[in-house]
């Protein structure tokens, strides 16, 4: 599931016209990229719905304690126990890795890999709803109303080189269209971000898998 990964950070805020089209778009529609698949200037008076919605952002940011993996393959575990963390769980991340696998706790969980299905197990056995799991990418608007909801985002990517990886999402900036990730790669900085497109499908990584809606 981990390799040592390349630096990936990207500060790129150059985009053509057509991309900005593109970005803006796509925050307007704010739909998932693909179905669910598991593996083994408001008004001066304002409607009662319009004063009711949630309030929207140009940029917004969660403050997770983004943990560093503890073992080699455990960047879902890390990511995962991040989430769990962040809505107000105390576990280690061997906890998790047992939860996550149905193993009996107080064992030492074994270092292997696991999909974003494993980590919706032991966020169920946290009393967290695990949310939904869904192959592909998250459009830029339905990043937004998850983090604008105080819910990060899972995600899984795959190496260009080879191999997969796992994140938490945890902000945006429309202006720049930047996306903000936490990277629990113990040699690598722990909070990233960079332009959305080069998150999605850049030279180094894509964006495979995403679980969202955590503790919705």
């Amino acid at each position: 599931m981990t390799r040592a990964p390349h630096a990936r950070r990207s500060r790129r805020r150059g985009l053509s016209a057509a991309a900005l089209t593109t970005a803006a778009l796509s925050l307007l529609t704010g739909v998932t990229a693909a179905s669910a698949a598991p593996l083994t200037p408001p008004a001066h008076t304002p409607t009662a719905a319009k004063a009711a919605a949630a309030p929207r952002f140009a940029a917004n940011r969660l403050d997770i304690a983004m943990q560093a993996q503890e073992n080699t393959n455990w960047c879902w575990a890390a990511s995962g126990n991040t989430i769990a963390t962040w809505f107000g769980r105390n576990y280690t991340q061997n906890q998790f890795c047992n939860a996550a696998f149905n193993r009996q706790q107080g064992s030492t969980c074994p270092n292997d890999q696991a999909t974003l299905g494993n980590v919706q197990t032991a966020l169920t056995w946290m009393g967290i709803n695990s949310g939904s799991y869904v192959t592909g990418w998250l459009r830029p608007g339905t990043v937004q109303s998850e983090i604008d909801a105080r819910r990060p985002v899972e995600t899984r990517i795959q190496w260009s080189s080879g191999g997969g990886h796992m994140h938490v999402v945890y902000g945006y900036d429309t202006d720049r269209n930047w996306i903000y990730w936490g990277d629990p790669w113990a040699a690598n900085s722990r909070y990233n971000w960079g332009d959305f497109d080069y998150y999605v499908n850049g030279s180094s990584f894509s964006w495979t898998h995403s679980l969202y809606r955590i503790g919705a």
